[in-house]
């Protein structure tokens, strides 16, 4: 028995005996449920009339053989498992078994005479067992997504399902045996022949990316087995048109946003600039009044030159990081500190973590983190840098006062309870965190401060 589906047999023989006892046997011994029929044109009509998980025959019988009766089988069940027991150990039986697609086949004085029906019932839980994980398989190329064929180093098509040969715009009868090169651009058929070529070479899967009337395919080479003396693959082509164009949506709204941030920018400094100059050749203040306004525009204008440089920061750190380098959180949380005015703050990084980033992008993600644990707080705080116990990340922690209980979302744009902020500190935290494939999440510390975990990081 398989799993807890019992398999149905048919044992069919000219011998009454043999035919019950084996039946009876794989039934009481083995839970199997078999059938037992005495001549082949009853079997074919059980297996019409019924279902079956196996078929056992004997291969000498009067009115029809045992591979006369397979073939009969074969017109209406085209993957019935049969095995043959046959009385004949030689090469030319076995042979002409094997061509005929027997799934097994054993002899049948080995059966009887050593009693061997424990054998006889595991090799037909094994065939039944195959079948029916093929079925599977089968079922799940016939109704992927995905477009999967068998394509040989030759470049010619074995099969193709249903998916594939949408996408290569034709019947399934008409692409099989068909060369590559005849049903798609000469450029892309090569770029695939070559592909199947290196994966049967290297036994390796090959990935390649390519474009098949106007869309974009994400494929792999899977070697396999030699097929009837050729060798071949299983290729996998997966539609990958949306995400294509997401990104490039993506790519191409960052680079209007870098440039409208750069305009916006460059238009404010020029006039933040000469009232800076004006204000610094301005007459001392007389009175206290008048150094009062002088010390207000003087924040103002300090403000405007913050804010300028958060949007230009925000708009740059969120685009996707391409080619990151191997750092040191060490190194990186060490210099990021320095960009940042601490008066009497204190820095502690508790081990190092070498992983894959943008150095200065990374830079500035903690240097925001940094100067939001010093600005929120009014006392000098200890802000400790470490990795995550578990390996995938980094965190930031301070003894600070912790996350005021009345903010959302402390990563959202504008969000700031101190009059010194912009508000753009910890957005631009979350989208570098993004860019880079990673997520950062805000929690307490183990001293009542805040702690923000990174994590999803690329180790070295």
């Amino acid at each position: 028995m398989t799993g807890s589906y019992q398999i149905r047999a048919l044992v069919v023989d000219d011998s009454d005996f043999f035919a019950e006892m084996t039946a009876d046997t794989l039934s009481e011994k083995h839970g199997i449920d078999a059938t037992a029929v005495n001549n082949p044109e009853s079997a074919l009509e059980r297996i019409r009339a019924e279902s079956f998980d196996c078929v056992v025959s004997d291969y000498e019988m009067p009115e029809m053989d045992g591979l006369e009766l397979l073939r009969s089988i074969r017109q209406f069940e085209p993957t019935l498992p049969f095995i043959l027991l046959t009385g004949r150990g030689d090469e030319e039986t076995a042979s002409e078994a094997i061509a005929a697609g027997v799934a097994d086949y054993l002899l049948k004085l080995e059966v009887v005479e050593d009693k061997q029906y424990g054998r006889l019932a595991n090799r037909i839980e094994n065939v039944v067992s195959q079948n029916r994980t093929r079925k599977k398989f089968e079922s799940l190329v016939e109704n992927s997504p995905d477009g999967i064929a068998q394509l040989d180093t030759d470049g010619r098509l074995l099969s193709v399902n249903p998916a594939m040969a949408e996408q290569l715009r034709g019947e399934r009868t008409e692409l099989t045996d068909r060369q590559l090169t005849a049903v798609m651009d000469t450029e892309t058929a090569t770029a695939r022949i070559e592909a199947t070529r290196e994966a049967v070479e290297t036994g390796d899967p090959v990935h390649t990316e390519d474009t098949v009337a106007g869309r974009y395919y994400s494929n792999q080479f899977v070697p396999v087995d030699g097929h009837r003396g050729t060798e071949w693959v299983q290729l996998v082509s997966r539609d990958i048109t949306g995400r294509i164009e997401r990104e490039q949506e993506l790519q191409r709204q960052n680079e209007r946003l870098d440039q409208f941030a750069s305009v916006v920018s460059h238009d404010l400094r020029n006039p933040l600039n000469v009232a800076s100059s004006a204000l610094d050749l301005l007459s001392e203040p007389d009175d206290e009044t008048e150094a009062e306004y002088h010390a207000k525009i003087d924040r103002s204008l300090d403000r405007m030159a913050a804010i300028i440089d958060d949007v230009l920061a925000l708009a740059r750190n969120g685009q996707t990081v391409d080619e990151p380098s191997v750092v040191s959180l060490s190194t990186i949380a060490t210099d990021a500190w320095d960009y940042v005015e601490t008066v009497e703050s204190e820095l502690i990084v508790t081990d190092d973590f070498t992983f894959r980033a943008d150095p200065s992008r990374l830079r500035d993600m903690l240097a925001n983190v940094f100067r939001n644990a010093v600005e929120h707080n009014d006392s000098p705080v200890t802000v400790e840098v470490g990795t995550l116990t578990d390996g995938t990340g980094f965190y930031v922690a301070d003894d600070g006062d912790g996350i005021d209980d009345g903010v959302d979302d402390i990563f959202q744009m504008g969000n700031s309870t101190s009059e010194a902020g912009t508000g753009m500190g910890l957005a631009i935290v979350s989208e570098i965190a993004t860019a880079h494939g990673w997520t950062v999440e805000a929690t307490e510390s183990d001293t009542g401060g805040a702690r923000f975990e990174v994590t999803g990081v690329d180790p070295v």
